[in-house]
Order: C-alpha cells, then sequence, then structure tokens
C-alpha cells in the first residue's frame, strides 16, 4: 500500500439527516451502482464522504439523555489525506468540473507541474476522449483541436472526464472515484462509450443515478428509497 492509495469501504448512517434508522452501504472494490430518485439522498451520501477531508464534517456518535440518536461511521483503508488534496479528481460532478479551470491554469502556467506531466496528462487526455467518442467516430476529427466552443454538453463533459482520468494516470493516484449521475447529460452514443472506458478501468467506482441511466446488466448493489418523511438504503 503506498500514500496515493485510499479506498472507501463502508458507509453507515443512523438517523442521518433524512435518512431514518440504520443505514449500511458497502462498497465492491470494482463498481458499486446506487440508485434513487430525485430527493431520496443520492448528493447527501456523496457530500458526506466528499466531506471526510474537511474539518468541517460531523463525525463520531452524537448523544441525548445517554441515548445514541443520530452517528455517522465512515470505514476507509489507506490515505484519508488525499481526499481533501484531489477532491476534484475523486467527486465528479458539476462543482469538480468547474474546479478543474484553476488546475489546467496551473498546468498551463508550468509553476507547479513539471512539462513532462504536462506533456503526459494531455496526450492521455487526448487518447482518453477519442476513446469514449468511438461510438460517434464521426466526431474524433471534428473535436481533434479540442475547441469546448464547438462542442456539445455532453461532449464537454466527457472531455472534463478524460482530463480528470488523464490526471489520476498521470499522478499514480490509486483512489476511488464517485459519481453523482454520470450519464444524466450523456446522449446514448457517449454513455456507451463512458460505460466501455470505465469498465476497463481498475479503480473502485461508486455509481450514483436514477434508475433509468444503467443498463439491466449494471446491476444496483442498493436502491434508496423515500417512505413516512425517511430516506432508507434497501439491498437490491
Amino acid at each position: 500500500m503506498h500514500d496515493n492509495y485510499l479506498r472507501f469501504l463502508k458507509l453507515r448512517l443512523r438517523d442521518y439527516k433524512i435518512f431514518g434508522g440504520l443505514n449500511d452501504l458497502q462498497f465492491n472494490q470494482h463498481q458499486t451502482f446506487i440508485v434513487g430518485k430525485g430527493g431520496t439522498g443520492k448528493t447527501i451520501i456523496v457530500k458526506t464522504i466528499e466531506n471526510l477531508g474537511s474539518p468541517k464534517i460531523e463525525q463520531g456518535t452524537f448523544t441525548m439523555r445517554d441515548q445514541a440518536v443520530s452517528s455517522l461511521v465512515i470505514v476507509t483503508k489507506g490515505n484519508c489525506d488525499l481526499i481533501k488534496k484531489y477532491r476534484s479528481f475523486i467527486f465528479l460532478n458539476r462543482e469538480s468540473f468547474e474546479n478543474l479551470a484553476i488546475y489546467s491554469h496551473e498546468l498551463k502556467s508550468g509553476n507547479s507541474v513539471p512539462n513532462r506531466i504536462q506533456r503526459e496528462i494531455e496526450s492521455k487526455t487526448r487518447s482518453i476522449f477519442q476513446r469514449i467518442l468511438s461510438f460517434k467516430p464521426w466526431k474524433i476529427n471534428l473535436h481533434s483541436d479540442y475547441n469546448v466552443q464547438v462542442m456539445a454538453a455532453g461532449e464537454r463533459i466527457c472531455l472534463n472526464y478524460a482530463f480528470i482520468f488523464a490526471v489520476r494516470e498521470a499522478l499514480e493516484l490509486d483512489v476511488p472515484v464517485v459519481f453523482d449521475s454520470p450519464y444524466a447529460m450523456l446522449d446514448e452514443e457517449l454513455r456507451q462509450g463512458m460505460r466501455n472506458f470505465l469498465k476497463a478501468q481498475p479503480c473502485q467506482q461508486i455509481l450514483f443515478g436514477h434508475e433509468c441511466e444503467f443498463l439491466d446488466e449494471e446491476i444496483p448493489k442498493y436502491i434508496l428509497v423515500y417512505v413516512e418523511n425517511h430516506s432508507h438504503v434497501m439491498e437490491y
């Protein structure tokens, strides 16, 4: 195990935020699919794991009259400091994409990243982006200049995915990737290209989304349901 290694093993929520009762999630070492309708707590779980690297996270067990009423337990393996340091490369959503602009500027300025790493990231980004576009081959030549001004919204998202995985590879980060609705803005061809790419990646992947986003063979491990004013985690 090295300093760039991290795995999420288990999350336990007891009467935490909108979740009622005891809710356990154990994460697979490759892909874990978690589905739920809007408002059932997908983003709450993502943010809970993401904030593990922040001192503001509510940790431990909170007591009232000597009885535990609300608790959060996250079990990890490896270097938890990586969560804070590489948050935008672990938790992939619209917010992380906005933060990438800052990192891209740092790469181009060359102030903190060696030229060799910059070139490697650029090369890997192009290669990964082409793989994701494999089901839209006519777009590969069209986007050879990587001009985001002429890309559709879904293609820009995939370019961000490509850049994120290129950085992870170049920096040799053996860390999970957590998606909050990874396919929501992608057309069917881009979804298929992204699916094929992710299947080939050895990293731990936790994917949250609506049931309609995933294929039949992408069997969810957990379903989030909202019953009697609380969300609950149910095994599929």
